[in-house]
């Protein structure tokens, strides 16, 4: 029988990591995005009963700005569905919600197309992923103080270390890099010579698989770290960094890092400290998602 299962912007998340401020705007507003990941055959009951579920998801949720439909496991939709669907959308409109409909196959395409219910307000998406992650940009635009995350290294690394002599001491030990999109920053395999604040821009994380194939696994955004881990443990790089986007990103090289342990063992635990507590809201994160697919 179709089914749905629901999910919130502030338990899972794009795979876009972001910055301390945003993520605590995702925290406090994520539930403005509302997620459905439907299954099945959809036809007239059970896309009646999906109408009657959304109803309730407004009314406890009047704040939602976007509710997602994920329709990879839905197998194809009977024509006299869609009147649920028009009205699901009627009910948005009254809200100021949109509708976000993902994985959309062709056949499903034309079903909703052949309704005229696909039309300006309504988003399209390819996958989940870009889906919340366009989403979760609307939410923090609308949610993000004026000038936010418009900080110097020197101020996000005192503000993350807190203390300004500890920002001041590590900014002056890193290197500033400039790169062009589509840059290779770091490649998988290589000696983890160093780790890096990404100030500004975005860089993806592309792992070779031994079939051949490179797949991004995540992206980092502005006030973001990479190569923490292997930089404290010496390891290889364990996948490649290239910039989605021109990016500016500090580089704290191993020998600097070293430097810092010899010479000021108080900013190394600090340093350690902040690479802990990133370390821990990933995992958190990670967490939240595994809880969510398995409901």
């Amino acid at each position: 029988m179709p089914s749905s299962s629901v999910s919130t912007g502030s338990e899972y998340r794009s795979t876009l990591d972001r910055g301390p401020e945003e993520l605590a705007i995702l925290a406090t507003h994520g539930r403005e995005i509302q997620g459905m990941s439907l299954q099945s055959y959809l036809f007239f009951g059970s896309a009646n009963r999906l109408y009657q579920q959304v109803k309730a998801l407004f009314a406890s949720e009047p704040d939602c700005r976007f509710l997602l439909f994920d329709f990879r496991l839905v197998t194809g939709i009977d024509s006299s569905a869609m009147h649920s669907f028009t009205q699901i959308k009627q009910a948005a409109d009254e809200l100021g919600a949109s509708l976000v409909l993902v994985n959309l196959s062709g056949e499903l395409r034309s079903a909703f197309n052949a309704c005229r219910f696909i039309t300006s307000d309504v988003i399209l998406a390819d996958d989940l992923d870009h889906a919340l992650e366009s989403c979760e940009k609307a939410v923090i635009a609308a949610h993000l103080a004026e000038g936010g995350e418009a900080q110097t290294l020197r101020e996000w690394l005192t503000q993350a270390l807190g203390s300004p002599d500890y920002g001041e001491r590590l900014a002056a030990l890193c290197e500033r890099l400039d790169v062009d999109k589509d840059a290779i920053i770091a490649s998988q395999g290589e000696a983890a010579g160093s780790m890096h604040f990404i100030l500004e821009g975005r860089v993806g994380i592309i792992v070779k698989m031994d079939d051949g194939r490179s797949i991004r696994v995540r992206s980092l955004g502005p006030h973001t770290t990479i190569g923490e881990m292997g930089l404290i443990t010496s390891q290889l790089r364990s996948a490649t960094i290239r910039a989605e986007l021109p990016s500016v990103l500090y580089a704290l090289s191993a020998d600097a890092y070293e430097r810092i342990k010899r010479e000021n063992s108080a900013l190394a635990q600090a340093l350690l400290t902040y690479v802990i507590q990133v370390m821990a809201e990933r995992l958190s994160f990670a967490s939240k998602v595994i809880g969510v697919l398995r409901r």
